[in-house]
């Protein structure tokens, strides 16, 4: 099976596989690389290589979540139009933060959609760089195709876990959207990584969610996420979390401090992790746990349109099991998340979303979580 092909690399050669296979850099372009404090030895990692590939660059710094003065700084950093020949690039790198896009979009407009091509990377990590990005984009496009696929004209599945996870799904596939992350340059919009998942808003959920895995969501912790040793069980009716236990104390009470807050218990998402290549669940809040092969359910904020979806919570945790299976009611069939094969061929839908990012990532309750 593929996964068991797949070795991690060093950085060097993680930097080399995110430039060339899902920035498709070439020796005309330009690079503009942006980095938090938390990033700044991997953006020295990025620097190397285009000084050694003789690529021309320019640096910013910046803060997390607020930084007045960014686009002053952005503006200095930016080569005019005739100053090369290619396409302008841009890579962020930041560890627990997605930040500033209203900052970054407007840069669309000046290079040209066509000739643009922006790479927002959250998680920076040795992780990252050395198992998110050994997958290529085509390889993670054709696992997620063959996921959506499975659940092409469909309604009710059953989704379950070798940790116990009993979940009974109904699906509105003509009211809510799906969301394919696969690390695919689109024109005009930024590319999320690290990629691996589809998702989408479940209609209904009923059940019980033992997470095994890792929670990753929407504040700044330096807890250890991982669940391997103290599952999440959240026992789940009619979409909304009646009951949950954990008996890692710490993770119990970041829990239920997300919980209380407004809106937090509904089920937001329903997402299914495709990036085989990651290796065993880190410490750390990390988006690298959400795209993990198995299931999670995000908890609080969900990834619709208000106009779809019609509430709106400060607070997104998403809960992740270690593998699963998924049963269609309909048909009987299955699909093992951790080893099922991509169908060749198989053309990935258009109109899908690509991003599960579409603001600034931690911007609500991002204080450091200390419990």
């Amino acid at each position: 099976m593929l996964e068991s092909l797949l070795q991690p690399v060093t950085i060097r050669e993680g930097v080399a596989s995110l430039l060339e296979d899902f920035a498709l850099l070439q020796n005309t372009d330009w690079v503009v690389v942006a980095y938090t404090p938390d990033s700044r030895q991997y953006a020295v990692h990025v620097i190397t290589y285009l000084r050694m590939r003789g690529i021309p660059y320019s640096t910013v710094a910046m803060a997390p979540l607020v930084d007045d003065d960014l686009s002053q700084r952005l503006r200095d950093a930016l080569p005019r139009p005739s100053d090369f020949s290619g396409n302008f690039v841009t890579v962020t790198l930041e560890r627990d933060t997605m930040s500033h896009f209203d900052k970054f979009a407007p840069l669309f407009r000046a290079y040209g959609e066509a000739r643009t091509r922006i790479l927002r990377v959250i998680s920076a990590s040795d992780e990252f760089f050395e198992e998110g990005l050994l997958l290529r984009p085509r390889e993670l496009e054709a696992l997620n195709a063959t996921v959506l696929d499975f659940f092409e004209g469909e309604r009710n599945f059953v989704v379950t876990s070798a940790s116990g996870t009993h979940l009974e799904i109904e699906l509105a596939q003509d009211t809510f959207e799906w969301i394919s992350n696969r690390g695919k340059l689109r024109p005009g919009a930024f590319t999320i990584l690290p990629a691996g998942e589809v998702a989408t808003h479940p209609a209904n959920v009923n059940g019980k969610l033992v997470a095994d895995g890792a929670i990753n969501c929407n504040v700044i912790s330096r807890l250890d996420m991982r669940l391997s040793d103290a599952p999440l069980v959240v026992e789940i009716k009619d979409s909304f979390a009646t009951s949950y236990s954990c008996s890692n104390e710490s993770l119990y009470e970041l829990v239920s401090t997300g919980f209380a807050m407004k809106n937090a218990r509904w089920v937001g998402e329903l997402g299914f992790g495709t990036n085989r290549a990651l290796g065993s669940f880190i410490s750390h809040n990390s988006h690298l746990n959400e795209r993990h092969p198995g299931v999670h359910i995000g908890f609080g904020q969900h990834n619709q349109s208000l106009d779809r979806v019609p509430y709106q919570a400060e607070i997104h945790l998403d809960a992740v099991t270690d593998g699963g299976t998924i049963y269609s009611v309909k048909t009987g069939r299955s699909l093992e998340l951790h080893s099922f094969r991509p169908e060749p061929g198989l053309a990935h839908p258009k109109l899908i979303r690509d991003e599960d990012i579409t603001g600034d990532c931690c911007s609500s309750g991002c204080a450091v979580i200390a419990v």
